[in-house]
C-alpha cells in the first residue's frame, strides 16, 4: 500500500515540476523564508514580552 502511495506521490510531483515557471517557485521559496524568520521573531518577541510581564 505505501509503494501506490509513493507511486502517486512522484508522479504529481514530477507531472507538475517541469509546468511550474522558474519565477514561480523563486517567489515561493522566498516567501517560505520570510513567512519562517517572522514567525521566529514574532515567537521570540512574545516570549520576551511574556517574561517582562511575569516580572510585574
Amino acid at each position: 500500500m505505501d509503494n501506490y502511495k509513493i507511486s502517486i506521490f512522484g508522479g504529481t510531483v514530477f507531472g507538475i515540476l517541469p509546468n511550474l515557471p522558474i519565477e514561480d517557485i523563486m517567489v515561493t521559496v522566498c516567501m517560505a523564508i520570510i513567512g519562517t524568520i517572522s514567525s521566529y521573531v514574532v515567537t521570540v518577541l512574545l516570549k520576551w514580552i511574556s517574561k517582562r510581564l511575569e516580572k510585574l
